[in-house]
Formats: C-alpha cells, sequence, structure tokens
C-alpha cells in the first residue's frame, strides 16, 4: 500500500476524533491549538483501537515553531494515565535541546513550562514528574519518570556500559515510551546505502541503538518528532505507516500561526544598515508601547564567520557611542526623502522619526543597545550562560536586545520576539548550503509572538488586511545583501523549506461603497437583522440533556482486538456479553471527590440549578438514574468485576461528562429573535493592506486582490477585495444575475468586512459571514446569508454552515420589524469542493431561484 497512515486516516479510517480528555485540558500551562488537538486525537483513536501495540512507532511530522513539544507533553499526560506508562525516555541529538526540554517539562518557574504550573492532578491525585538516570524497580504508583539524554550519550552508555549506568538489561524490565525529537537524525542507515561520512556512520549507530531498545519489552513505544523528513525511497516505505500527523511550514504560515516573512534588500554599507536595523527595532517597540503592548524586539546580526561577527558587533557599539543628535537627524532626513512615497515599512518608520523628539530617541538607542544588553553567542566559555540568555529572551528580567552569531541558531532554538534579522555583507560568496540554514532560521524566528490588544490575546496574526501600524509586530524582517547569486539561492532555500515571504512594498486597497447605492432608500433606511443576545439562567441548565450529555454509558473490559493495517481496525470475533454495573451511593460519591470539577464549589458554576450534592447525585434530571454497563467476556461472572475497576469506569464517565458540562455550558447565548440596525450605520469604506508572497510557497488563490466592479450596480462597493474562491463566489452570482433581476425588484450582494456578527442560536460562537445577498419583491425582503469556505475549513466549520441552514427550518426565528415581510435565508457552504459548488446552485436555485 502506497498510501501514508496519515492520508489513510484522514480520508477514510477514523471519520469523528474522541474528546480531548480534560486532565490533558487542565494539566497543560497553554491551550492546545486546533492543529495540536489534532494531533492528540490522532494519536487516542489510534491508540484506543491498536490493543495489539501494532502502531507503536508513530511520527509526528509539524513545522518548525508549531509547539510539538507541547504535543509530546499532552502526549505524556494520556499514556501515563490511558495505559499506564509511567517511564519516558526523552533524547535528542543535542545538548542545547536536552537542556531546554528539561526546563520546558520540569522547571515551574520557567515562563515556557508545559505543564500546569499549580501542579498536575488526575482523578484527584497529585501526580510528579520524577528526572531520573535509571527506571525505579519499585516505582511509585502516582509518578512519571523522566530520562533527558542526548543520543550520543545514551548509545554510549548503553553500548559501552560503565558502572551504575543503564544497561539494555536495565530497560527490558519495564516499558517504556521513547520521545525522539528532531528525529530525523534517525534515518541515516535507512537512507545511505553507499559511503557514509564520520557524522552519518554515528547517526547510524544511533538509529541501531534505538531499534534494539524498542525490542527489549513488547509494550515499548517510539514517538517521533520532526519538522524535517524527506519522504523518498527507502524514508517513504519507513514512515508509511508511522506518520501519524503532517502540518507543514507552509499551512502553518498561511494560517496565520507565524509573523509574516518580508525581505528587506540593502546595498548599503554594514555600519549603515545596522543602524536603520536598530532604528526598525526601536520603532517595533514603540508602536507596542503606544498601543499598551508589552514588547521587547530583538535583532540578530548574522555573519559568517566569528571574527566578522565580533568585528560587526564592536562597530555597532563604536557607531552607537559616537552617535550625535544632528547625525542621528541626518541619517532620518535621508531616510524619510529616499523612502517617501513608497508604501514600505522603511517610509512609515522615517515617516515615524520625522515626527519624533530625537532627543529621546538617540537617549533610547543608546540605552537598548549597549555591551549590557547585546551578547555575541559565538564565545564557547560562556556558552553555557548565554544558552540561559537564549532559552528566555521573552522575559521581562532578560535585557538582550541584539544577538551576533553565525550559523549556530538553528535547531532547538524558539524564540518568540525575534523581529529582525540582519544578514551582514562580509564580501564572501554564500553557497547553497548557507542559505539553507539561513531559511531554517527564518523559520524558527518566524515563531508568532502572543500579545494582548483590546483586551484578548491572540496566538494568530490580525493585521493581514488591516492598514495598521499594528503589522510591523507581527512581521520578521529579514534585511539580506543585495547580491543577485545570492539572492537566487536564498530564493530557492526558501521555496524548498516552505517559507512565506511578502514583499516589502504592499498593496493598498480601499473599497469604497458607491455614490449611486448611499442615494436608494435601502442605504438611507434599511436594516441589517442580527440576532440578539441573552444571559443564560439556571433555568437552561435544569438536567443533563442541556449539556449534551447522557446517563448511560458502556465500556468494554478485557477486550482483545487486532489491527490491519490496509483495512483499518476490527475486533476479534469472540463471545462477549453486557452487564449492568451495581452502583451504590459511596462509590459514586468516592468517584466525584476525586475529581476536583465536581466539587460542589465548582460544580455550582457550570450547573447552576442545583442546591446540593444530593441533588447532584440524587436528581434523576442528573446522575439519579446513572446507567453504567460494561462488555465483558461471557465466561466471567458479574462478580468478578472488582470495586477498584467499577472505580475506573466510572471515572472514564465523569471525565467524559466534565468535558460535556465544559464545553456545553455558556453565560451568554443567541437567540432566534432578530432586530434591525441600520445599514448606514454597518456599511463604509474600508481598507485592505496586500502583500505580495512568494508565488512557490503561496496558494495564490489565497491571496486577496481587487476586482473591479464599477459597472455591476448589484454590488456596493466599487471594488471587491476577495481571495479566488470569493471571486469565483462574485462571478457565479453575476452569471445568475439576469435570472435574479428578472425575478426581484432589488439585488444587492454586500461584502461583510467585519462590521456584522451573528451568533449561534442558543450557543456563544460568533460568526460574521462574508457576505449578505439582499433580495427585494413585492411580496418580500430576503437577506441571504452566503459564506464560501475552503475545503480544509468545512469541517472545522461545519457548525456555522448549520446556522445558516436552520434559519429556513426553525418555527421560533422572529424577525423584530415594523412589516412582516422580513425573511432570512442560509444558505450551504460555496466551496472549492466540487461537491459542495454543485449543493450550493442547487440550494440557491430551490430557495431563490
Amino acid at each position: 500500500m502506497s498510501e501514508m497512515l496519515h492520508d489513510r486516516i484522514e480520508n477514510q479510517l477514523f471519520l469523528q476524533y474522541p474528546d480531548i480528555p480534560n486532565y490533558i485540558i487542565d494539566n497543560l500551562n497553554h491551550n492546545l491549538r486546533p492543529y495540536q488537538e489534532e494531533a492528540v486525537q490522532r494519536l487516542m483513536y489510534l491508540n484506543e483501537q491498536d490493543e495489539g501495540n501494532l502502531y507503536n512507532k508513530l511520527m509526528f511530522n509539524m513545522a518548525t515553531g508549531s509547539g510539538k513539544t507541547l504535543v509530546l507533553a499532552a502526549s505524556v499526560l494520556y499514556l501515563f494515565k490511558e495505559e499506564g506508562y509511567q517511564n519516558f525516555l526523552f533524547f535528542v541529538n543535542s545538548t542545547a535541546i536536552v537542556n531546554k526540554t528539561y526546563d520546558n517539562l520540569t522547571n515551574t518557574s520557567s515562563s515556557k513550562y508545559l505543564f500546569n504550573k499549580d501542579g498536575i492532578v488526575i482523578d484527584g491525585k497529585v501526580v510528579n514528574i520524577q528526572v531520573v538516570d535509571n527506571y525505579p524497580v519499585l516505582p511509585d504508583e502516582n509518578t512519571i519518570y523522566l530520562k533527558l539524554t542526548t543520543i550520543n550519550a545514551l548509545h554510549d552508555k548503553l553500548n559501552y556500559p560503565r558502572e551504575n549506568d543503564i544497561t539494555y538489561e536495565d530497560l527490558a524490565q519495564f516499558p517504556i515510551v521513547l520521545l525522539a525529537d528532531e528525529a530525523h537524525h534517525l534515518n541515516v542507515s535507512t537512507k545511505k546505502k553507499g559511503k557514509k561520512n564520520k557524522e552519518q556512520i554515528e547517526e547510524t549507530n544511533w538509529e541501531v541503538t534505538v531499534d534494539r531498545i524498542m525490542k527489549q519489552n513488547n509494550k515499548n513505544k517510539l514517538l517521533e518528532f520532526t519538522a524535517t523528513v524527506q519522504l523518498e525511497d527507502d524514508i517513504f516505505e519507513k514512515y508509511k505507516d508511522k506518520i501519524l500527523y503532517r502540518y507543514d511550514l507552509k499551512e502553518f504560515m498561511q494560517q496565520g500561526y507565524s509573523k509574516n516573512v518580508t525581505l528587506l534588500y540593502a546595498s548599503e554599507e554594514n555600519e549603515d544598515k545596522i543602524i536603520h536595523a536598530l532604528l526598525m527595532s526601536e520603532y517595533k517597540k514603540y508602536i507596542a508601547d503606544k498601543n499598551h503592548i508589552t514588547l521587547k524586539p530583538v535583532i540578530m546580526f548574522q555573519s559568517t564567520s566569528i571574527k566578522g561577527s565580533q568585528e560587526i558587533h564592536q562597530m555597532m557599539l563604536d557607531r552607537l557611542a559616537q552617535l550625535t543628535y544632528e547625525q542621528l537627524e541626518t541619517i532620518i532626513d535621508d531616510g524619510y526623502t529616499f523612502y517617501s512615497g513608497q508604501n514600505s515599512i522603511w517610509s512609515k518608520v522615517f515617516g515615524f522619526y520625522k515626527q519624533a523628539n530625537l532627543i529621546k530617541m538617540l537617549d533610547d538607542l543608546k540605552w537598548d543597545f549597549n555591551e549590557q544588553t547585546t551578547l555575541n553567542v559565538n564565545n564557547d566559555k560562556e556558552k553555557e550562560k548565554n544558552a540561559q540568555l537564549l532559552n528566555n529572551l521573552e522575559d521581562a528580567d532578560n535585557p538582550i536586545r541584539a544577538i551576533f552569531a553565525v550559523y549556530k541558531l538553528n535547531e532547538g532554538w524558539d524564540v518568540l520576539n525575534l523581529f529582525d534579522i540582519v544578514k551582514v555583507d562580509e564580501k564572501k560568496k554564500v553557497n547553497k548550503n548557507a542559505t539553507n540554514a539561513e531559511a531554517q532560521l527564518i523559520g524558527r524566528g518566524a515563531r508568532y509572538y502572543p500579545f494582548i490588544y483590546e483586551k484578548e490575546k491572540s496566538y494568530k496574526r490580525r493585521f493581514d488586511n488591516e492598514f495598521s501600524d499594528l503589522k510591523a509586530i507581527e512581521t520578521l524582517h529579514y534585511h539580506t545583501i543585495n547580491d543577485s547569486s545570492y539572492i537566487k539561492n536564498l530564493h530557492q532555500s526558501l521555496t524548498e523549506a516552505k517559507v512565506q515571504t511578502n514583499a516589502d512594498i504592499s498593496e493598498i486597497h480601499e473599497g469604497k461603497v458607491k455614490n449611486k447605492f448611499k442615494k436608494t432608500d435601502l442605504f438611507k433606511f434599511g436594516k441589517i437583522y442580527v440576532n440578539k443576545t441573552v444571559p443564560t439562567t439556571a433555568e437552561d441548565y435544569k438536567k443533563l440533556e442541556n449539556y449534551s450529555a447522557s446517563r448511560e454509558y458502556q465500556k468494554d473490559l478485557f477486550k482483545v482486538s487486532e489491527s490491519n493495517l490496509t483495512q483499518g481496525i476490527k475486533a476479534i470475533a469472540e463471545d462477549r456479553k453486557e452487564v449492568k454495573l451495581k452502583l451504590n451511593k459511596p462509590l459514586l460519591q468516592k468517584a466525584l471527590r476525586s475529581n476536583p470539577f465536581f466539587r460542589y464549589s465548582n460544580l455550582k458554576e457550570y450547573v447552576p440549578s442545583i442546591t446540593s450534592m444530593e441533588t447532584f447525585i440524587e436528581s434523576k434530571d442528573f446522575l439519579g438514574d446513572l446507567e453504567i454497563s460494561v462488555t465483558i467476556p461471557k465466561e466471567m461472572d458479574i462478580s468478578d468485576i472488582r470495586p477498584k475497576l467499577k472505580l475506573s469506569v466510572l471515572n472514564d464517565y465523569l471525565s467524559k461528562l466534565e468535558t460535556k458540562i465544559k464545553n456545553n455550558y455558556l453565560k451568554v447565548k443567541g437567540t432566534p429573535i432578530f432586530e434591525g440596525i441600520k445599514l448606514s450605520e454597518l456599511i463604509d469604506d474600508y481598507v485592505v493592506e496586500v502583500n505580495n508572497v512568494n508565488r512557490d510557497v503561496t496558494d495564490l488563490d489565497d491571496q486577496k486582490r481587487p476586482k473591479n466592479m464599477e459597472q455591476h450596480d448589484w454590488y456596493i462597493y466599487d471594488k471587491a477585495i476577495v481571495n479566488g474562491l470569493e471571486r469565483d463566489l462574485i462571478d457565479l452570482i453575476n452569471n445568475m444575475m439576469e435570472d435574479l433581476q428578472n425575478k426581484y425588484d432589488e439585488v444587492y450582494l454586500i461584502r461583510n468586512e467585519r462590521k456584522i456578527k451573528f451568533r449561534e442560536i442558543n450557543g456563544v460562537r460568533g460568526f460574521m459571514p462574508d457576505f449578505l445577498l439582499y433580495l427585494k419583491d413585492n411580496e418580500y425582503t430576503y437577506q441571504v446569508f452566503v459564506e464560501p469556505k475552503g475545503q480544509h475549513l468545512l469541517l472545522n466549520d461545519k457548525w456555522k454552515e448549520q446556522f445558516m441552514l436552520s434559519l429556513n427550518e426553525r418555527d421560533d426565528i422572529e424577525v423584530l420589524a415594523e412589516d412582516e415581510n422580513i425573511r432570512l435565508v442560509g444558505l450551504c457552504f460555496y466551496s472549492d469542493d466540487s461537491t459542495k459548488r454543485k449543493e450550493f446552485k442547487e440550494y440557491f436555485n430551490k430557495e431563490l431561484g
């Protein structure tokens, strides 16, 4: 079979992923992003079906910066709780990454600690993480034992053991989960069939060592994590049944989880380039401060030699020490004159300084960039100290604003507040290997810096299409040299690494409401109908059904299954029976006490209708009629099920019930009552700023482009600033226009530029459809919801489609209008999927044709 496991899961095997349990959500220090959730859900689903441990080697192939280590932490919690694994072995090829991961998984005072800082609690019990060299023969029940090492050290200790070192015999005593980071280093013997160099021989031996560890115990598991795997020939054969999840850099960047990357080409001397980069960095600091955003932007100056790096560092310090007010004023004036009229970041930077207090700016420059706030990482004597500073650059007490380096900062360097990389010109030819390393560095530097703006903390870009100065703090600027052969190599390397880059010169497009439309009665007096929201009350949550939860639960016990890689997963046919567990009140109380969520003081926040725990336990609206059944082998007697096992089954049910209650309890909900807001208050001119991106990496259809709509009176703006799918939708409506105008007296398509927001009925999620179609005939006025949706978002945004379609079917929809002739119509998604596109046309004709 040539298809990869990732694709088989996506295409056919597993259509419904399990919910992430609360013991994972509550015990992580960060929220899982949707793609991280999917990675964990795939592991859960596969593991639940794989009781034969056939899928014991799995890989997460995820982009640099996408948070693989958080997925790793969630996987540890899952395998500890569900499978009983206590021994975990983390290894990687680099000591620096080992130290960083040690901090991330064990140091509760670290800003990058991944678990809950108040402690890990599972089933009401505190779980400790203990770092060990050797695993204990008699492990404590609620302890995760974690060994962290370089693969080189592990290989040496196992194959050339000394006294008290861990041995293969030690590892054979207990099942272990191996956690391999930067796992592409384990593929050399698979990939290289010819003569190998010293490094390749070393990595070949590592691969053999890992295989030998796996064979020590048939319950061992290997989870591999990497951003880099070349799926060719033998490597494809090795990994086609192991890659559980793929999420590449292209997808990561296009979905907005990274900074934008913009290349700035310059032919200026290094001294001028340095000053300009410092001014750029300070500009980003000032823009953040103006918007009450905490930010300490960092610059990296990149050289090709240690000597060159040291010289550049000293050049910067000397230049700043000697810089006068008059010199700074001249730099600003020259820059402003040169870039004036260009729609580039430099025009914004020098325009800002032209209006600024240069005395303060000069003081700030000298204060922010000096010997104490700049770091040259090429000094091996300071390696440990440098590593500490580099791994917490975001911390408030970390003074570093500028880093000087050669090619040292690649794998394992996690930094969020790197906003500028400056390539200094040493008049030295740069080959393709060097630009490959630069592309990897740019990918690492593109990690998004989350910040709070207007009381919301975002982990995705917010200003891509807005004319806002805040775009600067969502962008990594790579100040490069203007050499044609170097630029050609760099572009090729960026394309191969799937790094999406923007041109510095952006295009500003303004959509203006047509004057002709402003003269219409619709604009002057018309309304858009938006549903009202109301606070929820205790009456909304009087029984479990209000949380979409059930009092019935079934679990298979003592089940044996087999896995077939080509046909999916199936159970062996065996004689089994279903029996109902006899539950007494003390057992139920014990299960509830073991889960902190079900303490009355907390539960009351989510179940406001209860007056005591007795109500929750005894009322038939809640747990009074709880039915727990289990499937067991036919020859087994129900009396053989011990109380401890019953308690475990109850805990599983309560964990799922907790998830249901949390996910479905809402403080505010949308209603089926729609009230009118004057259209002229919601519709106005708008501006979209668009950067050109490299065509080899980015799907051109995803980019917004203006489409002239002056000649189409039915479109209310003079131009449609839309992506390819939205453009297709407009073309489709244009093709239908003759029929629509024959049937309706008025037809207008309204672009919703984030102004018109609806809320799901009896739900909390907000929804801003891209378009509203306004139709009027001699009987009714129709407000039609129209939403184009890319194929990759169809499943995730399904609830939006359900909201729109429900408008056609619900009996409780009420429109508060002066007359009763307003009709709300929802259509299914318009998509690039051919089936959905056909469905849209059919639905359109059925409802409106």
